[in-house]
């Protein structure tokens, strides 16, 4: 019997798996085709962009700090510190306050200042293409790493931060653990199996924009939403 109810429970689990992979790629397919008639891109100048000083820079901006607010002062901001060693020299007072209207100045100020001196010193001026080196730099985390490695290395990597989180937990009924580590680790594990290969900066872009003009913390659209018919928050 033992033998019995570990094989239907094995089953039942495949099953499940199973249903899960298509409904990821279902919910991928309708994000993307949603990015191409919902595209944000003009409206952040990092996201044109080659260089990847300023995908860097972006990231480090964006913490805490509205995609809106960073567009409004990017241009003050690239024209006084357009490459690391424009980090490096300039006076911390100026930096902090070229960094004032976007908030945090004291903790963004040193972090771009640490920085631009472990790049300039350990990786001769250039953002490093791996994660370990990535994770290394001052101010970066596992977001912030991904994040570099999709939008300047053209990586399929997932990303995970509080509006990406909001979405997949809504359209995926996804629990939580009891620990931040847990949490961590269960969701990103997840959050991996979604950018389709190839596809994973579009992906990104499409899902943090989603987040950001649909399926927002309060108030979510779900009645024009087009993932509706497919998401546990609403069936």
């Amino acid at each position: 019997m033992k033998k019995k109810s570990k094989l239907a429970e094995m089953i039942k689990n495949n099953y499940l798996k199973s249903l899960h992979s298509l409904k990821q790629k279902k919910f991928s397919k309708i994000l993307l085709k949603w990015r191409g008639q919902n595209n944000f891109d003009s409206l952040y100048p990092w996201r044109n962009s080659k260089n990847r000083y300023y995908v860097l820079l972006s990231e480090i901006l964006l913490k805490k700090t509205t995609r809106k607010q960073v567009a409004s002062e990017w241009s003050n901001i690239t024209s006084r510190c357009n490459d690391f060693n424009d980090l490096q020299n300039i006076d911390l007072r100026k930096l902090k306050k070229v960094l004032k209207p976007l908030g945090l100045e004291h903790t963004r100020s040193k972090h771009l200042k640490d920085l631009s001196k472990k790049i300039l010193a350990d990786f001769n001026g250039k953002v490093p293409g791996t994660k370990k080196e990535l994770l290394s730099l001052p101010g970066v985390g596992p977001y912030t790493a991904n994040a570099v490695l999709c939008f300047a290395f053209g990586h399929d990597v997932s990303m995970l931060d509080v509006n990406i989180l909001r979405v997949i937990k809504r359209v995926f009924s996804l629990d939580e653990k009891n620990s931040r580590e847990a949490i961590d680790m269960h969701l990103w594990e997840f959050a991996e199996k979604l950018p389709p290969a190839g596809k994973g900066k579009e992906f990104n872009y499409a899902i943090l924009d989603f987040a950001s003009e649909v399926c927002t913390a309060k108030n979510p659209k779900c009645s024009e939403c087009p993932v509706n018919k497919i998401c546990n928050f609403v069936n």
